[in-house]
């Protein structure tokens, strides 16, 4: 494969695996909070407020497990500018446990965080 090739390549598998990214912000490494969210993203945090472990998306996750944040959805901050749902079972399926509108930045009722097990957009 020649060099030009390799970087499409590699171009191509960081765009993937940018779907759903782990705990950092885009562009302020010390920010706190809710702040951690990049702009363009839906946040799940593992504590109220936007604390603990972040998990952020465009798509959404079949399984949070693969985040490390499965049933621990204490609070969310929607800034896709669309409605996203969560669900109590794996790949989009049971009930819809909660539904945040564009702009939604919330905490989560404990009895409803421990349920959250996928999400995405609506």
């Amino acid at each position: 494969m020649r060099l030009r090739e390799l970087g499409v390549a590699a171009l191509l598998v960081l765009g993937i695996s940018g779907l759903a990214s782990p705990a950092h912000a885009d562009s302020d490494q010390d920010a706190t909070g809710y702040a951690r969210c990049p702009n363009g993203n839906f946040c799940l945090f593992s504590a109220a407020n936007g604390g603990g472990r972040i998990a952020y998306f465009r798509l959404g996750s079949t399984d949070l497990r693969l985040q490390n944040i499965d049933g621990q959805v204490y609070s969310i901050w929607d800034r896709t500018g669309r409605y996203w749902n969560g669900f109590t079972e794996y790949n989009y399926r049971g009930g819809v446990i909660f539904r945040s509108g564009p702009g939604q930045q919330t905490n989560i009722p404990a009895d409803v965080a421990t349920q959250v097990h996928s999400v995405k957009a609506a």
